[in-house]
C-alpha cells in the first residue's frame, strides 16, 4: 500500500508491470506512483521507483495493440528529474488514460508547487519536509 500525504486520496489503483517489475500503480489526487515489494533474506520493504506529481505529467498515450497495450506517461523536463517517459502495462489502459487526464485537469486548478533546495524534487507547497531527501522546507 502507498503511504499517503495529509489530504491525499487514492483515486484508482491496479496491478501493473513497470519494465518487467510487477507491482501496483496508484493514482491519487496529487500523484501517480508505482509501488512494488522488495524481498530480502529476512525483511520485506516497499520500493517506489516512480512517484510523479500530477503537474509533471505532460501527455498520456496508449501504445501497442491487443494484449500488449501499455499506458505511456510523458513528463515535463523542467518539472521532474529522471526519465521523460514511463510505461506501465495495466488492465484496461484506456480507462487509466481517461482517469489520469481527468485528475490532472482537476489538480491543475488546485495545486501550487515548490522545488526542494536540496535535491531539486518538485513538491506541493503544503509539505513541510521533502519526502525524497528529508530536507526541511520553508
Amino acid at each position: 500500500m502507498l503511504s499517503l500525504f495529509p489530504g491525499e486520496e487514492v483515486t484508482m489503483s491496479s496491478d501493473a508491470n513497470y519494465y518487467g517489475t510487477k507491482g501496483t500503480l496508484y493514482l491519487t489526487n496529487r500523484r501517480l506512483a508505482f509501488v512494488y515489494e522488495k524481498r530480502g533474506f529476512v525483511f520485506k520493504s516497499k520500493g517506489i521507483p516512480v512517484n510523479l506529481p500530477l503537474e509533471a505529467i505532460s501527455e498520456i498515450a496508449i501504445i501497442g495493440a491487443g494484449p500488449f497495450k501499455k499506458i505511456s506517461i510523458h513528463t515535463q523536463k523542467d518539472k521532474v528529474a529522471g526519465l521523460p517517459r514511463y510505461e506501465f502495462k495495466v488492465r484496461n489502459p484506456e480507462s487509466w488514460k481517461i482517469k489520469i487526464e481527468n485528475v490532472c485537469s482537476e489538480a491543475a486548478t488546485k495545486v501550487t508547487i515548490k522545488k526542494c533546495s536540496n535535491c531539486g524534487a518538485i513538491l506541493e507547497s503544503y509539505l513541510s519536509e521533502c519526502p525524497v531527501c528529508g530536507e526541511r522546507l520553508t
